[in-house]
Parts: C-alpha cells; sequence; structure tokens
C-alpha cells in the first residue's frame, strides 16, 4: 500500500528511485530555499522552546535548519516514506543534532494529538496531497491555539515565462518532473476556499519575501542556488495560517 501511494504520488516505482532522484533535485535545485525559510521565520517567532511539525520532511532538509536554529525546540518531521526518513535521521547525525524526530505519518491524518505543536511548516508537498481539506483541518487540529504554519509550494498561477526558464536549466529528467510538479500545482482560489471552509482565523496567500537580513546572510547560497531570488519567488506560494 506504501508503495503504490509513493508511485502515486511521486511518479517512482519505489521508495529507493524517490529517494535518488529527490537527493540530486534537492541538491542541484531546491536546498538554498531551507536555509532561508529558517531564517525568515525563526527572526519573526519567538519559537525557541517550541515543538515544530515539518510535514512531508523528505531527506529533513528544512527541519534540519529549524534544529540547528533552535537547539532548545524539538523539531519533528513526517513522510510516507521510510527511506526518505532513513536519510533525513543520517543527516540529522551528521549535523550532530539530538532535538530532532522523524516518522511515518500521512498529511491527511497526522499521529499527534490535538494542540500539539508551536508551528506548522512544509516547502513543496501540497502539490503531492490528493485531499488538500484534509491536510489543512489536520495542520489546524494539530497546532495550539494561536500558533502557527508556513507553507511554502508551487503556484497554479505561475508566470509561464518563468516556468520555462527555470526548466531550460535542468536535465531532461528533472525538467519533466518539475514541469509535472508545476501542472499540478495548488490554485490560490482553491486554497483560499479551503481555508475559509475550514473558519481558520486569520492567513494569506503571497509571494515568499525575505528581509535584508535574511539575504545578506544567506548571499552565497543565492549566488550557488538555481531556483533562487525573486524570478524563482514569482512561482512559489506562500501560505501562512494562524490557528
Amino acid at each position: 500500500m506504501q508503495e503504490k501511494k509513493i508511485k502515486h504520488e511521486f511518479g517512482f516505482d519505489s521508495e529507493a528511485e524517490a529517494v535518488k532522484e529527490y537527493s540530486l533535485l534537492n541538491r542541484d535545485f531546491m536546498y538554498a530555499n531551507y536555509p532561508m525559510i529558517a531564517d525568515e521565520i525563526v527572526a519573526k517567532l519567538e519559537i525557541k522552546n517550541s515543538a515544530i511539525l515539518d510535514i512531508g520532511t523528505g531527506l529533513g532538509s528544512l527541519a534540519i535548519e529549524f534544529a540547528k536554529r533552535l537547539p532548545q525546540a524539538k523539531i519533528y518531521g513526517i513522510d510516507i516514506s521510510e527511506e526518505m526518513l532513513a536519510e533525513a535521521r543520517k543527516n540529522s547525525q551528521a549535523a550532530g543534532l539530538n532535538n530532532t524526530e522523524f516518522k511515518i505519518s500521512d498529511a491527511g491524518k497526522i499521529d499527534f494529538p490535538d494542540n500539539f505543536f508551536d508551528l506548522v511548516i512544509s516547502f513543496g508537498v501540497l502539490h503531492h496531497l490528493n485531499d488538500l481539506k484534509s491536510a489543512f483541518a489536520e495542520i489546524k487540529r494539530v497546532l495550539r491555539p494561536n500558533s502557527l504554519a508556513y507553507i511554502y509550494d508551487l503556484k497554479k498561477e505561475s508566470p509561464e515565462e518563468v516556468v520555462r526558464e527555470i526548466a531550460s536549466s535542468m536535465n531532461p529528467d528533472h525538467k519533466k518532473a518539475f514541469l509535472e510538479s508545476v501542472k499540478e500545482a495548488v490554485s490560490s482560489v482553491d486554497l483560499e476556499d479551503i481555508l475559509k471552509n475550514l473558519q481558520v482565523s486569520q492567513y494569506s496567500l503571497s509571494q515568499p519575501k525575505y528581509s535584508r537580513r535574511t539575504i545578506i546572510k544567506n548571499k552565497e547560497l543565492l549566488r550557488q542556488g538555481l531556483m533562487m531570488g525573486e524570478r524563482f519567488n514569482s512561482i512559489l506560494l506562500e501560505c501562512f495560517l494562524r490557528k
């Protein structure tokens, strides 16, 4: 059942194939986003002793960046792939961290109690999900009152010229996966309808924007990253919500 779900959501016949391909995409195109997101959110919020959930953690990249910055917090990462989680654990151990925990769990049925987390984060997962309403209902359920979620993904309304520009820098396999992901991306209108129906008290849907402080701190990553800067941000959606 789990293999079937991974094949459906990620287009690979096995978890091992998914891990291999995702590792290459992460290394070549996505990695620089994680430190930027972590720096920006940590600078905004008082979350030093928090419980934080990373949905669809994959290799643990975003969870690990938060764990590095918040040694007193506990960062939980969930994913549907045990092989991905095994790599996430290795990556966390290699970074010398002891405040992460990775476990199997579906975004539509998160295996944590109500009102458990101070912050929920996620990057690049929404377009893989079949039931966004269930996923956001679960996010709302596991958040403590007045706590926040920052969810990032590709957006349906992405400028075509930017999509073509980014795709032109990719090898054929990565290009195919990227264009398919854009095709499956979430619509801002649909996402807003879901949030309204769930009676989320406060939310915003916007293009990610980073402070001058975050940009300066990560300037070397920005120079190296193939999918960074204002052009790439124009195809990303940041969903902020408060329970």
